[in-house]
C-alpha cells in the first residue's frame, strides 16, 4: 500500500458521504478547504548509524462547486503538499535536505438515492515529484467510486473500491467503512486505513482522536543525475482540537491544532520495483495546526 496518502482523502471523503446535513449534528462533515502545516521531530534512521530525519509539511486544498441541487453535487478544486525531509548525516539521499511536491486536481461528484443510499465517485490526476525533472513516472491519477447505506439512523456502512497509478505502477483495493452516530456531539467512524472518534460538544468546539496513514511516494532526480523513486511510509495518532473562526462561503471555518506520534515508520529508495535501499525510522513526535472550511 504504497499511495497512503490518497487512501486517507478517499477514506475521509467516504467518512462524510452518510453522513447527516450538519444542521442535524454538531460535528461538521465536509472539508472543502484547508490550509496545514505540520512538523516532526527527529527521527533515527536505522541503516545509517549516527544518520537522522526530520520532517517539515505543508500544504493546501480548495474545492468549489461547479453544480448542486437537492441530490447532486459536483465539486472541482486544487491540492498541494510540500514535505521537506532533513537528514542530519550523509545518506543515500545526500545530506541535507529533500523538498517534495505533490500538487493534484481532485474532481469530486456526489448524488443522494433518497435518504438511505449515496454514492460518492471522485478522481484525482496529479505529479508526486521534486520538481528537478518531471517524467511519465511523475504522473499519477487516483480514483474512487463508494456507495452508503444509512440502514439506521445512527449507524452507515460504505463500501466500493480504490484504484491508483502511481510512479508507473497499478494498484486496486476494496473500500470498506462503517460510521457510529449514537448521538449529534459524537460521530466514530473506522473508514480503512482510517479511524476517528469526533466530539462536539457545541457548535464551537471540535475534539477527535485519529489514527491514520502518513507519508507519500515521489519520483525524485539523486545527487548523482539518477531518476529513482523515493517512498516514504508512515502511521500517526493524534489527538486535536478545532474551534470555529467564523462563517463564510456557506460554511465554517475552524482554526485547529493537533499534536501526536509517528510509528511504524520505514524509508526506501527503488529504481523500477528494485530495492537500492531501504531503512526503518524511529518514532517521533509531531505537531500541525492551520483552519479548515467546513460544510
Amino acid at each position: 500500500m504504497k499511495s497512503l496518502v490518497a487512501l486517507l482523502a478517499a477514506a475521509s471523503c467516504l467518512a462524510a458521504a452518510p453522513e447527516r446535513p450538519t444542521e442535524e449534528s454538531f460535528v461538521p462533515n465536509y472539508n472543502a478547504a484547508n490550509l496545514y502545516y505540520l512538523w516532526g521531530s527527529e527521527a533515527d534512521l536505522e541503516a545509517v548509524p549516527g544518520a537522522g530525519m526530520s520532517l517539515h509539511e505543508a500544504g493546501m486544498l480548495a474545492q468549489v462547486p461547479v453544480w448542486r441541487n437537492e441530490a447532486n453535487r459536483l465539486t472541482v478544486g486544487v491540492r498541494y503538499r510540500w514535505n521537506q525531509l532533513d537528514f542530519s548525516e550523509a545518506t543515500p539521499f545526500g545530506a541535507g535536505a529533500l523538498d517534495l511536491h505533490r500538487l493534484q486536481l481532485p474532481v469530486n461528484y456526489w448524488h443522494a438515492f433518497g435518504d438511505h443510499w449515496k454514492l460518492w465517485a471522485g478522481v484525482e490526476p496529479g505529479v508526486f515529484t521534486d520538481f528537478e525533472k518531471v517524467s511519465g513516472d511523475d504522473l499519477a491519477v487516483t480514483a474512487l467510486v463508494v456507495a452508503a447505506w444509512e440502514f439506521h439512523p445512527e449507524w452507515s456502512l460504505s463500501f466500493g473500491a480504490y484504484y491508483s497509478r502511481d510512479l508507473g505502477e497499478d494498484r486496486a483495493l476494496p473500500v470498506l467503512g462503517v460510521i457510529w452516530r449514537p448521538s449529534v456531539h459524537w460521530n466514530i467512524s473506522a473508514t480503512f486505513p482510517r479511524c476517528r472518534v469526533a466530539y462536539a460538544p457545541n457548535e464551537t468546539w471540535l475534539f477527535e482522536a485519529i489514527a491514520r496513514p502518513g507519508g507519500s511516494a515521489w519520483s525524485i532526480r539523486t545527487d548523482d543525475g539518477q531518476d529513482r523513486n523515493l517512498e516514504y511510509k508512515s502511521w500517526r495518532a493524534s489527538l486535536g482540537v478545532e474551534r470555529l473562526l467564523g462563517r463564510s462561503f456557506g460554511g465554517k471555518w475552524f482554526g485547529f491544532i493537533e499534536g501526536g506520534v509517528g510509528f511504524g515508520q520505514d524509508l526506501k529508495l527503488t529504481d523500477d520495483g528494485d530495492e537500492l535501499f531501504g531503512s526503518d525510522l524511529g518514532e517521533i513526535l509531531t505537531l500541525s495546526g492551520g483552519v479548515r472550511l467546513r460544510y
